[in-house]
């Protein structure tokens, strides 16, 4: 016969706690579900910046990339026509002023100067044989004059003579007559004499003049000569480095050609391209540091192109005080530039998609950090790392300054 088993009280005790643990569960899972916020997009914090407003003192500055360019630069070119024969420098050579660089040939150019040479020559000894022919007839005149001169004086003496023994007739009226003709005679001769002298003195230089004219003119003729066959010599104007050499050796040059160009490193400048809608403040002696991955340079703007360029305005930069070791032209670099200073300002880290003195929407973090939310700002002044918060902030608020592309629709995020 069958009889009924009683059931354990241990066992209806552990069915009781096993479903108040579930019920409990089930509670508690349903609390958090109700906590959970599912209409909200979640963003993962790590993956943003965020900044805190700040009162104080707002430096504007202005970022923009560059390169050093030299302040002396020669270009070097042919100066006459000619085949280049050697070159003696490669770009990177340091050179003196006088320095040979290129060669260049050209034998007509030389045979120029050599005849050039011969016609100035032949002209000198022309002019020394006809100014020693000319003093020698300046010097028989200069004695036929002192001749006739001496015969005018024998002549007046006689004459004087018989003027004295003529009131006493000693002497013949025929005589004393002829006496006096003959000094007429000789004083009228001395005058011819002494004027062909005048004559002769002033065609010695009239043709010495002439001959000088045409001694300086092929002077001057050999003298281009010469330069030209100089110019077949190039040579450094200034001391520098060498930058390019751009012609090969047989290579046929005509004047004006371009062979290359020299720099001065030790003198060099910056030039920026700033942004065109950041250049609108840039003025002339703002201060600016340049960086040359090396190290930095202080500078000072002393030049804004008045036009713009692809989008950017070239600014340049005399540089201040000794250079970074390694600064040489076209390194490339990064300057700052110092606009101003503002005062007692609200600023903020500058988010990507800020402008200058515009509304701009961006989103603010609430007092827990948990929410963020869509918040319209007006912003002043923009500089490299900051925006003045005109409206819509205050100090301590933190808002998102990273790209907010992907969820630029949400009014409100969530960040995990």
């Amino acid at each position: 016969m069958d009889r009924s088993r009683p059931k354990s009280r241990a066992r209806l005790i552990k069915r009781m706690a096993l479903f108040g643990t579930l019920t409990l569960v089930l509670v508690g899972g349903g609390v958090t579900l109700a906590g959970i916020d599912f209409s909200s997009r979640r963003i993962d914090r790590d993956t943003l910046s965020i900044d805190t407003v700040q009162h104080g003192t707002m430096e504007i500055k202005v970022s923009a990339n560059g390169q050093l360019l030299p302040k002396n630069i020669e270009q070097i070119g042919a100066q006459v026509t000619g085949r280049v024969a050697r070159t003696h420098v490669k770009p990177g050579d340091i050179v003196k002023a006088g320095q040979l660089l290129v060669e260049l040939a050209n034998p007509e150019i030389i045979a120029s100067a050599d005849e050039a040479y011969s016609a100035w020559e032949g002209a000198v000894t022309d002019l020394e044989a006809s100014e020693a022919e000319l003093q020698t007839n300046l010097l028989n005149q200069e004695i036929a004059v002192v001749q006739a001169q001496f015969d005018l004086e024998r002549a007046e003496l006689q004459l004087e003579a018989e003027t004295k023994l003529i009131g006493q007739q000693i002497i013949s009226e025929i005589d004393y007559k002829r006496t006096q003709l003959d000094v007429s005679q000789l004083t009228r001769t001395l005058a011819i004499e002494e004027s062909r002298l005048q004559k002769i003195r002033d065609n010695i230089k009239v043709q010495l003049a002439a001959g000088q004219s045409r001694v300086t003119e092929l002077a001057r003729a050999l003298d281009r000569a010469r330069n030209q066959a100089a110019n077949l010599r190039i040579v450094a104007g200034i001391d520098g480095i060498v930058q390019a050499v751009n012609v090969d050796v047989g290579q046929q040059l005509q004047p004006g050609s371009p062979i290359g160009h020299i720099a001065q490193q030790d003198q060099l400048y910056a030039e920026l391209k700033v942004p065109a809608r950041e250049a609108t403040e840039v003025q002339a002696g703002q201060h600016v540091v340049v960086d040359t991955r090396s190290g930095t340079v202080a500078g000072i703007v002393t030049r804004i192109d008045p036009g713009v360029t692809e989008g950017t305005v070239i600014v340049d930069v005399d540089l201040q005080g000794e250079l970074p070791a390694g600064a040489r032209p076209q390194l490339q670099i990064e300057g700052i530039v110092y606009i101003s200073r503002l005062p007692d300002a609200l600023y903020v880290g500058k988010p990507a998609y800020v402008k200058t003195d515009a509304s701009v929407s961006v989103y603010k973090l609430d007092a827990e950090g948990r929410y963020a939310t869509r918040a319209t700002i007006r912003a002043g002044k923009v500089s490299l790392n900051y925006l003045q918060a005109l409206q819509g902030l205050e100090a301590g608020d933190r808002i998102i300054t990273s790209e907010i592309g992907e969820w630029q629709g949400e009014e409100r995020i969530l960040l995990n």
